[in-house]
C-alpha cells in the first residue's frame, strides 16, 4: 500500500492508505467539471507484471477507486 499525506500547517500527517502493487508513478490531474483525480501506475504483483493501474476520484472526503486500467 501507499500513503497519501496531508499538510496540517506544521507537519505531514497520514491521510489515506491506497492499495498499490509495485507503484512507480503517481499523477494528479483536475478535469473541469469532473473534479480531482489521482492515477497510480502499478508495475507488479509478486512475480507477475500482469497488474492493472488505477485512477482514483476525489469524492469530497477521500480518493475512491474510479477506474482500473
Amino acid at each position: 500500500d501507499s500513503v497519501i499525506y496531508q499538510w496540517t500547517g506544521t507537519t505531514l500527517a497520514s491521510f489515506q492508505s491506497i492499495p498499490t502493487h509495485g507503484a512507480y508513478d503517481w499523477e494528479y490531474f483536475n478535469l473541469d467539471g469532473a473534479g480531482h483525480f489521482l492515477a497510480v501506475a502499478n508495475s507488479r504483483s509478486g512475480s507477475s507484471n500482469d497488474i492493472n493501474s488505477v485512477i482514483y476520484h476525489w469524492n469530497g472526503t477521500a480518493f475512491a477507486e474510479f477506474q482500473s486500467i
